[in-house]
């Protein structure tokens, strides 16, 4: 990571926010400190609190910039999907959005990122909508043409694969997860499902409503 000039001073905030999102990769988020983010981006600490009112700013903001680098995979998914204007269509879509997600396994900066995002989430609300920013948009796109189970437990496997390609050395390859969306996205409605998620939703809401 070069080291950002004195006249620079967005480069400097940019090479704090990337050191801190490197950390996060690498050790998680409970992990940054002033001191270990302007060590790595080769600043001086002062600076960190110069551009970031808090460390937990920083974290947040850190955060953020992770979860925006899976959007590129969420708008291929949604082109791929968008395209699919014949049922007959659907295999090969998805078969490639199985290509789409092994490539993202594969990249163990991003699981890591993505398994910081939860693991923060778990012990700080705050940042829940933030972790489940991937999930919720997923499970969106493919709700307007399976329907919301099926939508959901897609991506509840997709979720567990990342889980399991954290902790395996090998990351489950792409026949297996096209057959497995194929066998999750061709399972019949169960009757009522959907009256019934909406009225647990409807209920949900009520009770949080002053």
């Amino acid at each position: 990571m070069p080291t950002p000039g004195k006249r620079d001073p967005a480069g400097r905030r940019a090479a704090i926010l990337d050191a801190a999102t490197e950390l996060i990769c690498e050790r998680g988020a409970s992990s940054l400190t002033h001191r270990a983010v302007a060590a790595r981006a080769h600043v001086a600490v002062g600076s960190t609190t110069q551009y970031f009112d808090s460390i937990d700013d920083l974290r947040d903001e850190a955060l953020q910039a992770l979860a925006d680098e899976t959007e590129d995979d969420l708008a291929e998914i949604a082109g791929l999907l968008d395209g699919a204007e014949d049922p007959e269509d659907l295999p090969d879509v998805i078969a490639q959005c199985a290509s789409i997600i092994r490539e993202f396994l594969l990249d163990s900066r991003q699981v890591r990122a993505n398994l910081a995002m939860i693991s923060t989430a778990m012990t700080d609300p705050s940042l829940r909508e933030l972790a489940l920013q991937w999930s919720d948009q997923l499970t969106d796109l493919l709700a307007e043409r399976i329907g919301r189970p099926r939508a959901a437990a897609a991506v509840a496997y997709i979720d567990g694969l990342t889980v399991h390609a954290a902790l395996h050395d090998d990351a489950t390859d792409t026949a297996s997860i096209t057959a497995t969306l194929t066998a999750l996205l061709a399972t019949p409605d169960t009757p009522n499902t959907r009256d019934t998620h909406d009225t647990h939703d409807t209920h949900h809401t009520q009770e949080q409503t002053p």
